[in-house]
């Protein structure tokens, strides 16, 4: 299998960043191109400079790591439209696309796939024309790194168990128990022991077991 990308191999290369991002039911499609890019239904708005994209590593597989993205010019009213959405959690996606000299697409790459963990909003006024902008910085973490982060099984308390099994009562009682400690065998009275008095058959026997319960 090859582990290359073919299209680099030519003189002339004509490629951008298309970029999707589901936040709350919305979708958008933005790329760093001159032109808009029609790519599987979807038209890519072309933002050219006004979209800053940090740095990641580009191979033949999605990408892990953290990843920055900046959109600059962007009209007051539509970071309000953005702002009425949850935007931490979002999903982004980007790929590399390369077209023809006609600007149509011939083949995507998947480079980065994420979940959006914060943002900020900056605003800037023009002093020509008093048109306020804004931009807005976003931090993206990788679904693989998130993936490879998290652990696995299931908890033994009574709120992940209906997590996988709604209505299930299995660990209702686990609360109760939690560091309750149980003592087992007759009262210690001292004495005897191992070594000496009663010996184990006489004396004062053996202390209780005390055993701790809790929830993991």
């Amino acid at each position: 299998m090859s582990t290359s990308i073919p299209e680099v191999a030519a003189n002339n290369i004509k490629h951008c960043l298309l970029i999707e991002m589901q936040i709350g039911t919305t979708t958008y499609y933005v790329s760093n191109s001159w032109k808009a890019i029609t790519y599987d239904g979807n038209t890519y708005t072309e933002l050219g400079s006004f979209l800053a994209v940090g740095e990641f590593t580009e191979d033949i597989k999605t990408t892990n790591g953290d990843l920055s993205m900046v959109l600059t010019g962007i009209p007051a009213g539509n970071v309000q439209t953005v702002m009425q959405n949850p935007v931490k959690g979002g999903v982004v996606k980007i790929f590399r696309a390369f077209f023809d000299d006609n600007y149509t697409v011939t083949n995507v790459y998947p480079r980065y796939n994420g979940l959006i963990t914060n943002y900020s909003i900056s605003e800037s006024v023009s002093l020509d024309q008093g048109d306020i902008t804004n931009s807005v910085a976003i931090s993206v973490a990788s679904i693989n790194t998130i993936l490879e982060n998290r652990v696995n099984g299931q908890r033994t308390t009574p709120q992940d168990r209906v997590r996988y099994f709604p209505g299930d009562t299995t660990f209702a009682r686990v609360p109760i128990i939690n560091n309750t400690a149980y003592d087992f065998g007759k009262d210690y009275t001292g004495g005897g022991g191992y070594g000496g008095g009663g010996g184990r058959g006489g004396g004062g026997g053996f202390p209780p077991w005390n055993i701790n319960v809790g929830m993991r």
